[in-house]
């Protein structure tokens, strides 16, 4: 491996966002066939430095080289000319045309006519999507597919060698921004063995992640930002998870043994996010789980859901597992009144919610975290104030219906200081938060002594291991308090260590349920690829959720 210094250098990089300084003089240097992580707390700038490296943002100061050519500062074509490329954590697709035209984007391939070549573009597609995921149609509509298979289709097209009418060369340095935080395990698995093989080929990959599994599975050296600026940069080689932690968050983070909640068969301390899950203060004991507070019977939806049925007690966290596209999102929505096509009984203490109602849902006492908070959490349009307050406007008016905005202020500073949630002020955009904030304000929305029924969509998606920590323990405490939860969760351990039960997903259809000892990695992912009519019965309940 040749010298950093030789190759790509990010030099002198700051840059402010309004009040926020989010970079302040960062230099570091990458090289050649390494796979380098960047890593931080939320609002550490590690994105912010990603997106300066590729040319999607203007530093205020400093420069960016690869082996001596300066990059024209916050010019994305220039970027790339030189061989630069970004997988976005949020999606930057087009959800209306094809997967094989998004990723032809920057060059349809044409025919002697001038023409798009359909045919073309879809052998190039299938080419690029089948290294990730064989199984994802390139001919159908991007916004047809999960989000996770959306995501596979984007890092995809990064590693597309051809740069069309922008000229230049090839990629040679690919920024991964949270490339795995919606995909399976299976999925995130084989994403790591091809940027192990990117850096084999001599490609410089730039790898932000929050998960400590893939950094110290995948990654040669790992540079740590704190509060925008640079704390260490290490082999990975010389690190431990102890020492890489306390240089994110600037301090110990204190071990405490898993819940007594969390089963046996969970996988080792050492998995991809660990040092979080060992920070999760401890829950309560099975058994202790009161009344039922949400039963869901035969809940069907045309090809996404079939005949899902389950129970949730007070106080109970009812994880959902399976892969994407298995059914797990589509059950939330139905659940929250979402899906216009679902039907079946839903019941919260023994109440009908009226189907395909979100207003009911809320008004039954039901709060939703989505997956993806930007096409589906969050207003935009409205202030951070607002998305906290929206859906208890209406309990906090006056007797009149009048705003009560000194109520509102109230919960909205509480919110903020319960969630820690960094923000110049409320009356900003949510645009104006890094991901892990904006996922903040979406807990404070729901989680509180309002919501009896909490659905939670992988509710630590692009999360750093401190706030991970802390959300694991806001989630027991509202178990604790009384709510029953549904959490869906790709990350296994998360799963496991939350939950008092496991129900599993496979094809739409419940697979099977698990519980102490039975609930493993091994089993879930059993149950996962396992239609119901071939599962084993020895790894589901006779009556799932009883």
């Amino acid at each position: 491996m040749t010298s950093a210094a030789d190759f790509l250098i990010a030099e002198g990089i700051s840059r402010r966002f309004g009040h926020t300084q989010a970079l302040s003089d960062v230099t570091v240097q990458f090289a050649p066939g390494e796979v380098h992580a960047l890593m931080g707390e939320n609002g550490a700038g590690k994105s912010t430095l990603g997106k300066i490296i590729a040319g999607v943002l203007r530093p205020d100061t400093g420069r960016v080289a690869i082996e001596g050519r300066e990059l024209k500062p916050g010019s994305l074509s220039d970027a790339f000319r030189a061989g630069v490329r970004i997988v976005h954590q949020e999606l930057a697709q087009c959800p209306n045309l094809s997967v094989a035209e998004n990723l032809s984007l920057h060059a349809f391939p044409r025919n002697r006519l001038g023409l798009v070549d359909v045919r073309e573009m879809a052998r190039r597609a299938a080419a690029l999507v089948h290294q990730l995921d064989a199984g994802i149609d390139v001919e159908a509509p991007l916004g047809s597919l999960a989000p996770g298979r959306r995501q596979i289709c984007q890092i995809a097209a990064a590693l597309d060698e051809r740069t069309g009418a922008a000229g230049g060369v090839g990629p040679r340095v690919i920024v991964l921004d949270e490339p795995t935080s919606s995909l399976s395990v299976a999925e995130a698995d084989r994403l790591l063995e091809i940027t192990r093989g990117l850096a084999r080929r001599g490609l410089t990959v730039i790898y932000v992640s929050h998960r400590m599994g893939e950094v110290f599975a995948v990654c040669d050296r790992v540079t740590v930002l704190r509060d925008g600026k640079i704390v260490a940069t290490t082999p990975v080689a010389s690190l431990d998870e102890p020492t890489l932690v306390e240089q994110m968050i600037g301090r110990k983070l204190e071990a405490s043994v898993r819940g007594a909640h969390a089963s046996p068969g969970a996988r080792p301390a050492d998995d991809a996010e660990a040092g979080a899950i060992r920070a999760l203060a401890p829950g309560h004991a099975p058994g202790e789980a009161g009344p039922v507070l949400l039963e869901v019977s035969g809940l069907t939806s045309p090809g996404r859901l079939r005949d899902a049925s389950l129970v949730i007690r007070r106080g109970e966290v009812l994880g959902v597992g399976g892969l994407v596209g298995s059914g797990r999102s589509e059950l939330l929505d139905a659940i929250f009144g979402l899906d216009d096509r679902a039907v079946g009984r839903v019941e919260v203490e023994g109440v009908p919610v009226p189907a395909r109602s979100v207003r009911a849902a809320i008004a039954a006492g039901m709060g939703y975290v989505p997956e993806d908070r930007r096409r589906q959490g969050l207003f935009f349009d409205l202030s951070i104030h607002e998305n906290v307050v929206l859906p208890f406007m209406r309990t906090l008016a006056s007797a009149l219906g009048w705003r009560r905005m000194e109520a509102e202020r109230r919960l909205v500073r509480e919110k903020f200081a319960e969630f820690q949630i960094k923000a110049a002020g409320a009356g900003l955009s949510p645009a104006t938060l890094s991901g892990g904030n904006q996922q903040k304000v979406l807990l404070a929305r729901w989680m509180g002594h309002r919501t009896r029924v909490l659905l939670l969509d992988e509710p630590t998606r692009g999360i750093d291991v401190g706030t991970k920590a802390e959300v694991y323990r806001l989630v027991r405490a509202a178990a604790d308090g009384g709510a029953a939860i549904l959490l869906v969760s790709s990350e296994m351990p998360e799963l496991l260590a939350l939950s008092d039960r496991i129900i599993v997903m496979c094809e739409g259809r419940i697979s099977g349920e698990l519980r102490g000892e039975a609930m493993t990695q091994a089993n879930i992912l059993r149950l996962a690829t396992t239609t119901p009519s071939r599962r084993d019965p020895r790894l589901a309940s006779a009556s799932p959720g009883a």
